[in-house]
């Protein structure tokens, strides 16, 4: 599956989310009303299993089981189907487990979610329970507040892993998790990263975690920077036909059928510029622009629901390189 989401005959799909974040693009997992405690988060995600470090065995010639010695096996007891399996084998001892339990615990504690501020928005496990992901809400950042005021979500994406693929690694985005594809995303996109290998190390870096990241303050800063930057450049039509012939050059529409397409799609863009989630919400700016050239992307270019989404979620996409050359357009109009 597109999403790597574990599922299972009896409890479906591995995945838990907060319905007032919306529902994910690929309907899956159970949808959870106001805020959740851990163990509600990870029960509803069918994610509350343990997972520990047993010895490895191989099967010499006469049948006995001889314990290989240095190697160990990661593996799960499942609450909900009562079974116990192997995730991952040929760890060193030196491996340490990490709970999903303790992730989340070491996630909230990075961002004070003790003050309130910050709340569970969504919890899965990926390929068969060898990765597990979970997104902290942190709030909003007010875009020009003196304007229109345009709040931006703000998440903190975290992921972990029990086949030693993935470290203990958190990430401040503005994507929200709710996939393998949008976990990728969020952490190459992310501003601030900070990982933590599975040793017996990794719950004293964890100590310093929130320092490395700099979560409420330098990622905030540097988002609203550039999205400040944006609102402050008037965005005439003759300006939005410039960023317009940036992403879909003129040139490319060197056929009657592709500058006929072309035309349409310029048409939709600038519909899409008009409407009440982006110039009538924040007026005629380089924000504007910028929004709705990736709404015009994510949501109304031709293609299928799920390409479209997909595509928007992969940062190598041709759909990404358009994003990051319009952003590039708008800036240089300041």
């Amino acid at each position: 599956m597109a999403d790597a989401l574990e599922r299972n005959n009896s409890t479906g799909a591995s995945f838990a989310y907060r319905e007032e974040g919306g529902i994910p693009w690929h309907k899956l997992g159970k949808p959870m009303k106001g805020y959740q405690t851990i163990d509600d988060m990870l029960a509803a995600a069918y994610a509350d299993y343990t997972v520990d470090l047993v010895p490895m065995f191989v099967q010499a010639p006469d049948g006995t089981l001889v314990e290989v010695e240095g190697q160990y096996a990661t593996a799960r007891i499942n609450p909900h189907t009562s079974d116990y399996q192997v995730i991952h084998g040929g760890h060193k001892s030196r491996y340490t487990v990490m709970q999903n339990r303790e992730t989340l615990e070491a996630a909230l504690a990075v961002v004070g979610a003790s003050s309130g501020d910050s709340v569970l928005d969504t919890c899965g496990v990926l390929h068969d329970g060898a990765q597990f992901f979970a997104t902290i809400d942190m709030g909003t950042l007010v875009i020009d507040p003196l304007g229109p005021a345009d709040k931006i979500a703000r998440y903190m994406v975290v992921r972990s892993s029990h086949d030693g693929t993935t470290p203990l690694t958190f990430s401040n985005t503005d994507i929200r998790a709710v996939c393998k594809n949008t976990v990728i995303l969020g952490e190459r996109t992310a501003t601030r990263v900070f990982r933590a290998k599975h040793t017996p190390s990794m719950t004293s870096r964890l100590l310093v975690a929130s320092t490395a990241l700099g979560i409420s303050t330098a990622w905030a800063k540097e988002f609203m920077e550039i999205a400040n930057e944006m609102i402050a450049i008037d965005m005439t039509p003759g300006r939005f036909d410039k960023v317009i012939e940036a992403v879909m050059p003129a040139a490319d529409a060197d056929t009657d059928t592709k500058k006929a397409n072309r035309d349409k799609n310029v048409g939709l863009l600038k519909s899409v510029y008009a409407n009440e989630k982006n110039a009538l919400r924040v007026g005629n700016n380089g924000w504007a622009a910028w929004n709705a050239i990736v709404e015009y992307y994510d949501h109304h270019r031709p293609g299928t629901a799920e390409e479209r989404a997909l595509t928007s979620m992969d940062d190598t996409s041709w759909v990404t390189r358009k994003k990051n050359i319009a952003q590039r357009a708008v800036l240089a109009l300041a």
